[in-house]
């Protein structure tokens, strides 16, 4: 049976609540309009509406220029460094490395990576010690980049600031800092106790690394368990699913909806997305047991209705 599904209804009636979620239009070569240029840095596209981003490996210098400079310059600017907490910094980052994964269609990175920019210029690091890594936004790319950097990483929400020493990645600041970038990033370096934003999420990667995990209803239960208090919204497994599912992930993308539906058993979005992994998976009786799921928790539900329409064409 053929699937006439658009993916693109994830954007639509599936709404995730993260301020990180404008809809870019696809890169040039997948049957759009959008525009690419190729060299190995400051690859840019331009998104449905007309703007300007980039994707891919850049630099700090063309965030310094236009059109992102405008919002570049206002938050480097703007921001007052805790000139003690980094005055403990600076000779521990002297060997580090740091890799930043941003969108320049995401508010959080436009309002965090020039912070970022500016605590590291204090400390003296190098230009040669950053990595900047620009993510798209579009439905069948949705949080990577052309040359894959992100993969492995488990790269979610952004920005993410990860920091690398001798011994592999120490830890990460995940979106925006849990106290201060000051506080937080010394609390890193010196092998603090510390947990970045969405520790529920950061806990599942967990448990899909470990050679235990199984996908099975019990399994679900023990991570939902464990993640209820960590866990504040559906959308954030929601989020981590479609990065998952447009990744290649299916599997993981199931497991994450899964339990997120045993967290919001009431939440018809929950219930939608895992219909939408599982039509990824080509499961298709799964995939109307869960609208139909979401016509019992809200009978004539519109998106459930135009979704099994879909399935049964």
């Amino acid at each position: 049976m053929k699937l006439s599904f658009n993916y693109s209804l994830l954007a639509s009636v599936l709404l995730i609540t993260t301020a990180c979620q404008h809809k870019a239009a696809p890169v040039a070569g997948s049957g759009s309009q959008a525009t690419v240029q190729t060299p190995t840095t400051d690859r840019t596209y331009m998104d449905a509406a007309g703007n300007l981003h980039l994707l891919g490996l850049s630099t700090r210098e063309r965030l310094a220029q236009a059109p992102f400079a405008s919002w570049f310059d206002q938050f480097y600017n703007g921001y007052t460094i805790d000139t003690a907490t980094a005055g403990q910094l600076k000779p521990l980052l002297k060997n580090k490395k740091f890799v930043i994964f941003m969108g320049t269609w995401c508010g959080d990175s436009k309002r965090e990576v020039p912070r970022m920019y500016k605590l590291l210029d204090y400390c003296g690091v190098k230009s040669s010690q950053i990595k900047l890594i620009n993510v798209n936004n579009a439905d069948s790319a949705y949080k990577q980049s052309p040359g894959h950097e992100e993969r492995g990483l488990s790269i979610f929400r952004v920005p993410d600031l990860l920091v690398y020493d001798k011994n592999g990645e120490a830890g990460r600041i995940v979106e925006s800092p849990i106290v201060s970038l000051e506080k937080d990033l010394l609390a890193i370096v010196q092998k603090q106790p510390y947990t970045p934003k969405y520790p529920g999420v950061a806990y599942l990667i967990q448990q899909f690394q470990s050679s235990n995990w199984q996908a099975t209803p019990a399994m679900y239960e023990q991570a939902a368990a464990q993640m209820k208090p960590q866990i504040k919204h559906w959308g954030e497994l929601a989020s981590f699913s479609r990065v998952m599912l447009t990744s290649g992930y299916t599997d993981r993308a199931i497991d994450a909806m899964q339990i997120a539906t045993l967290l919001y058993p009431a939440e018809t979005g929950a219930f939608l997305y895992l219909a939408t992994a599982y039509v990824k998976k080509g499961n298709t009786p799964a995939a109307k047991a869960c609208c139909e799921k979401v016509l019992q928790l809200q009978p004539g539900n519109a998106d459930a209705m135009a979704f099994l329409k879909g399935l049964e064409k």
